[in-house]
């Protein structure tokens, strides 16, 4: 367990060495590599989902052979899964926690991420053999899928979009008068002028 945190801290630091191979990885030396390469955060969560892609192929391949024993590798496949889901998380934050736009990236998320939580459904059944093996991984998967569609929801900034304006602020200041309209001018005392005599 602790091999893994450290690969998923040193992944998921931009520009972090890995090292070429950890027991107990989850990541073969080609995708340690291609995730190095994606320092972009939009295009290394696109990369996590492609990786979560492979470990359900694999599951669906595993299914394939109907054989009781495979359910070890399909639960072998999702704890992949699952570690997987948990480094795209963790991209995600730190982008948000760097302020960079991940339009990309999240709508990818979204899109892919349904597909694979409606896949996992439906391996929720007892029918497929070995299911017993895979059972607790499989909700613990559906549940991380979840998490990230959720996760993902909120946008880049989630918390420009949970602010609220003030509601204590004091009244706006009464407008200044407006000008008054140009009134007459006052009459002249004394006789009338030339003008203002009658014909």
């Amino acid at each position: 367990m602790m091999a893994r945190l450290a690969i998923l801290v040193l992944v998921c630091s931009p520009g972090a060495v890995l090292p070429a191979h950890t027991q107990d990885d989850y990541l073969t030396e080609g995708e340690i590599s291609a995730v190095r390469d994606a320092q972009e955060p939009d295009k290394r969560m696109i990369l996590w989902m492609d990786l979560a892609q492979r470990r359900l192929d694999a599951v669906k391949q595993a299914v394939a052979t109907l054989k009781p024993e495979s359910g070890r590798a399909i639960q072998e496949s999702l704890d992949e899964y699952i570690h997987i889901m948990e480094a795209l998380e963790s991209t995600i934050l730190d982008a948000r926690d760097r302020r960079v736009p991940l339009s990309k990236g999240l709508k990818d998320v979204e899109e892919r991420g349904n597909l694979y939580l409606n896949y996992l459904r439906t391996l929720n059944s007892e029918a497929i053999p070995g299911w017993k093996d895979f059972e607790y991984t499989l909700e613990e998967a559906m549940d991380m899928t979840k998490d990230q569609l959720a996760e993902v929801a909120k946008g880049n900034y989630p918390e420009v979009r949970e602010r609220t304006p003030p509601t204590d602020l004091p009244p706006p200041s009464a407008r200044p008068p407006s000008k008054s309209a140009p009134q007459e001018a006052p009459r002249e005392e004394g006789p009338p002028r030339k003008s203002q005599r009658g014909s």
